[in-house]
């Protein structure tokens, strides 16, 4: 790649890095760093999604746009119509990286489509488009097989992302992925009793209710109490953000 830094953009990197570590531990990316890589790459909004697209569901939804923070645990997952899911998983910047195998290279929407392509794109002509945003570049991170990890900066009419903007997510992913990993070393999981966390495990396992309730010796009715707790102590809403919770601890 031809492109390079200047010594100021390389200094406004190693900020938005430090700022990151230095910020308290979330649910999700530090804010501290997402509030302060526009200045390196200017973005209209921020978004750092984790997505099961094998099982049509939201595990957390994390934007920045006009300076206003949202960070959903699982939110709205029986609002989300099947037509979406279906859209994102014809989407080639967003399956990219698992259908390649590379999680290194940020991508960016007209990397596989000409503005022509774009509108006639279910996912964008039905969803992006009434956003606002024109151009996307998404940076992926590694994850369970059917689940999507990014971080992902959108624009609206103007300039497209350019090779310089991939450059500078390149150069910031391992700090990234580090400062991700540091995270979730630094967010305790609330206290659950012994058989909540055996139950978190099961549905981390994939099984179902009445599955859990053989595997464990207790009634269906009892696993639903159970997981109720869990999502009452953890904050989290759906079943595959619990899970998640176990994989990260």
């Amino acid at each position: 790649m031809s492109e390079t830094l200047t010594e100021a953009e390389l200094r406004q990197l190693m900020t938005v890095i430090e700022e990151g570590r230095r910020d308290e531990p979330t649910a999700g990316m530090p804010w501290a760093l997402l509030e302060h890589l526009p200045a390196l790459i200017p973005a209209e909004a921020i978004s750092c999604p984790e997505i099961d697209l094998a099982h049509d569901g939201p595990i957390r939804d994390q934007w920045l746009e006009g300076g206003v923070r949202t960070l959903d645990l699982g939110a709205g997952e029986g609002d989300v119509e099947p037509e979406y899911w279906e859209s994102l998983r014809q989407f080639e910047p967003c399956v990219y990286p698992e259908h390649s195998g590379d999680l290194r290279t940020p991508v960016r929407w007209s990397d596989f489509y000409t503005p022509a392509q774009l509108r006639e794109t279910p996912h964008y002509a039905d969803y992006r488009r009434a956003e606002g945003f024109r151009y996307g570049i998404h940076l992926a991170f590694p994850g369970p097989a059917g689940v999507v990890r990014k971080i992902s900066l959108w624009r609206g009419p103007g300039r497209d992302f350019s090779e310089r903007d991939r450059l500078v997510l390149q150069l910031l992913r391992p700090h990234l992925w580090e400062i991700h990993e540091s995270r979730l070393h630094r967010t305790d999981l609330p206290k659950l009793t012994t058989r909540e966390r055996q139950v978190l495990r099961l549905v981390d396992a994939g099984l179902g209710n009445t599955e859990i309730a053989h595997e464990l010796f207790i009634s269906v009715a009892t696993v639903r109490k159970h997981l109720e707790h869990i999502f009452d102590r953890t904050g989290v809403r759906t079943r595959g953000a619990a899970a998640a919770l176990m994989r990260d601890h």
